[in-house]
């Protein structure tokens, strides 16, 4: 498994709680969108000595490569992740995984629990680099509205290329002092409605989440030949 140095260039406020790292690879590391890194930090009182999987949220023209991650647990890999500083280095090893969108012109849908819509920018992002114009359909839930990852460059994208659509719900607003006046609970038959009609459904985020979308769409008759699920581990 090749095994590289990240060089911390930048780090980005992206929601509340929440952080875009972007390094710099040596060698220059290419990913295909939806694939991750297993990152190993220094991390004193990490059971696990410090490696975890992320999930690379760029795709091949953004500059750096971009690893997005929610940093309010206490976690020793978590607060010497947010403790770098510009210019620290790391190692990691990869990339890893086959979570991809399928090629073709078929129809996409993207359902994503908070935080695993990671792989999903790196999808969006690659799509309209390729020139896409097959729909594809991004389903999110969130806790909180202003616990919503990449909510304006989603928004953004969606107006400049209608073949993409974003539908958003939260299931805890009152939580949050940010205004909402969007659909309320979680994701469920009546928000999946173009998963019925799509060549591909992929879902990422928390194993409770990704168990019970998958448990949606097997009761909508969705086959499981159509469904990848990536699950996000706490850690």
């Amino acid at each position: 498994m090749p095994e590289f140095t990240l060089t911390l260039r930048e780090v980005r406020e992206e929601a509340t709680d929440t952080r875009t790292f972007a390094f710099d690879s040596e060698p220059r590391v290419v990913a295909r969108p939806g694939q991750y890194l297993l990152v190993s930090l220094d991390a004193p009182g990490d059971p696990r000595r410090g490696s975890r999987s992320l999930s690379i949220a760029s795709a091949p023209s953004d500059p750096g490569l971009l690893l997005t991650t929610r940093v309010r647990t206490a976690s020793p890999f978590k607060r010497a992740l947010d403790g770098l500083a510009v210019g620290d280095r790391i190692r990691a090893k990869g990339p890893l995984g086959r979570f991809y969108l399928p090629e073709g012109d078929a129809p996409a849908v993207l359902i994503a629990g908070g935080i695993g819509v990671t792989p999903f920018r790196a999808m969006v992002r690659a799509s309209i680099d390729a020139g896409r114009r097959s729909p594809v359909s991004l389903i999110t839930s969130d806790r909180t509205p202003d616990s919503i990852v990449f909510r304006e460059e989603f928004d953004a994208w969606s107006v400049a290329h209608p073949w993409f659509t974003v539908t958003r719900t939260v299931t805890r607003p009152a939580e949050s002092g940010a205004p909402w006046t969007g659909p309320v609970g979680r994701i469920d038959e009546r928000r999946i409605g173009p998963a019925l009609r799509a060549g591909a459904v992929l879902v990422a985020g928390p194993p409770s989440f990704a168990d019970g979308m998958q448990a949606l769409l097997a009761s909508a008759g969705i086959p499981g030949d159509r469904v990848q699920i990536e699950r996000f581990q706490g850690y």
